[in-house]
């Protein structure tokens, strides 16, 4: 027989975990929501035109509708149902065991790694996942990024793609593996990181979900913009963590080795990111040499990877300088100025939206300047960087918006749930505004929306998707059936005609495919201003010309009077006359060209 005093305490207990009234009230409300939210998503006709400005694409309107669908329904179901979450979350509290918590956990994994590679195996995007193939491929060549070909991508990224290769074999089943394992080891990080930061098990988790989800469970494939802005977040939290426990030596080697990890990345966010968080810690901190040391032994960590992986700082440098102005200025014309009106609109409101917490600075710097607490106005300075993050990266990365946003989900969790400067109506609101940012991310990484910005019908479809690859590089893929079309006629032009091969723009990933070498000198992909500098436009034409390729392959244009067609995406006017000039054309097939090489006219008798 239970005592008294264990009769007492249960009955408390169960009578904790009761809703008033108004909470209930709040949270049939909250379901009833998500219920119309379900329904109006899938009510939704993809020729609806009241939007029309969005795009003219009715399939992707009606995707982007369905976002916004998600986005507001979930913020209001969530905000109904936040107290109705918030007792029973204090109920289990009380029988929660640390097995639970490593539960947990391990189910997160466990779905990041499923998501991931279901999503990722889904689609193929015919320039961007060329990038990644080539990148890795010509190091499995041994050809060496910025000194055997000319590349603007970090090393970061390269040494991602090379090892995923070595590791998993050459197969974009690899990639996937690698970015499933960079996302449940960095999502075990943060999750540790933010539990230091005062922030409870279950919010921790959720905010590792959260910043997973923005970036790589969005795109599902390994990309220089993911990486980086989850490696930002890291470092920030870490920055934020040795504030405050600069003696731990958990914390030190986070700082280390996060910095070193984050200074191989896409230098426009990293650079930023590093600069801005060393510099306030530098202010904050009162070991100043310490920290001064573990910062060169991050960097000389840094140089010894680079050594170790034959990668030339000079020449990486170089490339970054090539291409800083056009790629990462806050003018760069392939970033913000590149959006329609709408997604412009639609990536400011939603930062200002996720900078929600960060109202609770303005009262709290007032109060510590009347104070003349100096190093509590420097560790607020933390906040309004991660805002800087990511107006910089929606500027220069022209990536979907939630990308961008890692740092400063990272930095609004810790203001509200960690330090708890916030009170409980902006906590409210925070907790709606987390959960709206996961199940947006969760649809657009599932309904591969990124994969359309690559390029429609370049081999992203809609409805025809469906064709399964059973072997060779793209091996459990699902496809189109014109990228199926498209990779059969390839393979009777090889066995019909001479190498060396050439492939043109979207179908550079051939080479991996066939096992044939890429191009020595020649970049991994034609992009005029991104994968190398305009300045050398010329010379990498004549590099095309020496080599003398019998065979080149391109992509058929869909609109002859097309001013780019699509199998010719960014050449210029010059490099479409020395294929003319050398080659003629061979338009047997349906979806590809073929260009054979000119036979020398003989001399005189």
């Amino acid at each position: 027989m239970p005592s008294s005093s264990e009769v007492a305490t249960l009955e408390d207990a169960l009578e904790d975990r009761k809703l008033s009234r108004v909470e209930w009230v709040w949270a049939l409300t909250g379901l009833a929501v998500l219920a119309l939210t379900a329904m109006t998503c899938f009510l939704v006709p993809p020729s609806f035109a009241l939007f029309r400005r969005m795009s003219g694409d009715g399939f992707y309107r009606r995707a982007l509708l369905r976002l916004d669908v998600i986005h507001t329904g979930v913020f209001l179901a969530a905000f109904c149902l936040a107290p109705a979450f918030a007792r029973t979350v204090r109920f289990f509290r009380q029988h929660w065991r640390d097995a639970y918590t490593y539960l947990a956990l391990l189910g997160v994994c466990a779905f990041l790694w499923v998501f991931l590679i279901h999503a990722g195996r889904w689609q193929f995007g015919g320039f961007d996942f060329n990038v990644l193939i080539e990148t890795g491929w010509r190091q499995i060549l041994g050809q060496r990024p910025y000194v055997d070909f000319p590349t603007t991508t970090p090393p970061g990224f390269n040494l991602g793609a090379k090892y995923a290769f070595e590791l998993f074999g050459t197969n974009w089943d690899a990639t996937l593996y690698f970015s499933a394992i960079f996302a449940c080891l960095t999502f075990l990080w943060i999750y540790w990181l933010m539990s230091l930061l005062s922030m409870d098990r279950l919010t921790s988790l959720a905010m590792a979900f959260a910043i997973e989800c923005a970036a790589m469970l969005t795109l599902c494939f390994w990309w220089y913009n993911n990486s980086v802005l989850i490696l930002a977040a890291i470092f920030f939290l870490s920055c934020l963590a040795y504030a405050s426990q600069s003696r731990s030596v958990p914390v030190q080697c986070s700082y280390v080795l996060s910095l070193t990890l984050l200074s191989l990345m896409k230098p426009n966010i990293a650079g930023l990111t590093l600069v801005g968080g060393v510099a306030l810690l530098l202010l904050v901190t009162d070991r100043r040499m310490r920290l001064i040391l573990l910062t060169l032994g991050a960097a000389a960590t840094a140089v010894v990877v680079l050594a170790i992986n034959h990668v030339s700082i000079p020449a990486m440098l170089e490339s970054y300088l090539s291409v800083a102005k056009s790629r990462g200025g806050i003018g760069a014309r392939l970033g913000y100025r590149q959006m329609t009106k709408f997604d412009k609109h639609s990536a400011l409101c939603w930062i200002a939206v996720l900078s929600t917490p960060l109202l609770g600075l303005v009262p709290r710097t007032i109060r510590l300047i009347n104070r003349r607490d100096w190093r509590g106005v420097v560790l607020s300075l933390f906040f309004p960087l991660a805002l800087l993050v990511a107006l910089y990266g929606l500027a220069t990365n022209g990536e979907f918006r939630d990308v961008d946003c890692t740092v400063l989900l990272a930095a609004g969790g810790v203001m509200t749930f960690g330090l708890q400067w916030n009170g409980a109506f902006l906590r409210r609101i925070y907790i709606a505004i987390v959960c709206t940012a996961i199940a947006g991310d969760l649809y657009y990484g599932a309904a591969r929306i990124r994969v359309y910005g690559i390029g429609p019908q370049l081999f992203f479809e809609w409805q025809d998707n469906q064709q399964r690859v059973d072997n060779g590089l793209l091996k459990n893929m699902r496809v189109s059936s014109r990228m199926i079309e498209v990779e059969r006629e390839v393979k009777l032009a090889l066995d019909t005609n001479p190498g060396p091969y050439y492939f043109g723009a979207r179908l550079d990933f051939n080479y991996a495919m066939f096992g044939l070498r890429s191009p020595d000198q020649f970049p991994a992909w034609w992009h005029p201003g991104t994968s190398f500098p305009l300045s050398k436009q010329t010379h990498l034409i004549q590099v095309w010309e020496d080599h003398r390729f019998q065979t080149l392959i391109f992509l058929k244009p869909t609109f002859r009077l097309d001013p780019e067609p699509v199998g010719y995406t960014y050449y210029p006017q010059e490099f479409l006359d020395a294929i003319d000039r050398g080659y003629t054309s061979d338009e047997r097939y349906p979806e590809i060209v073929i260009y054979q090489r000119r036979t020398a006219n003989p001399g005189p008798p």
